[in-house]
């Protein structure tokens, strides 16, 4: 376990690092720099909502397709299901 926690702090010192490094040694201004930061952020949040919205899409055709499937295996309706829950009383 402290391999691991030694590994990550490792991984993170040189992240940090090499982000300082990039941004030190950048070939554009600090106002163009910050532009670019902003724009490749903004395109990236951009890509994650879309994707977070197909995944839900994907997950809800999904369900809707499950649950037909579902219906069809209890005997069309769902009806069958109800009426044996009275039947036994529940």
């Amino acid at each position: 376990m402290a391999g691991k926690n030694v590994f990550a702090g490792c991984f993170l010192t040189g992240l940090g690092t090499g982000i300082a490094l990039a941004l030190l040694f950048a070939p554009r201004s600090g106002g163009a720099t910050r532009q670019f930061i902003g724009r490749k952020t903004q395109e990236g949040t951009d890509i994650l909502k879309a994707k977070a919205a197909a995944g839900r899409d994907y997950i809800e055709r999904q369900g809707a397709e499950l649950r037909a499937r579902a219906k069809q295996a209890v005997g069309g309706s769902g009806e069958s299901a109800e009426v044996a829950g009275t039947a036994r009383g529940d």
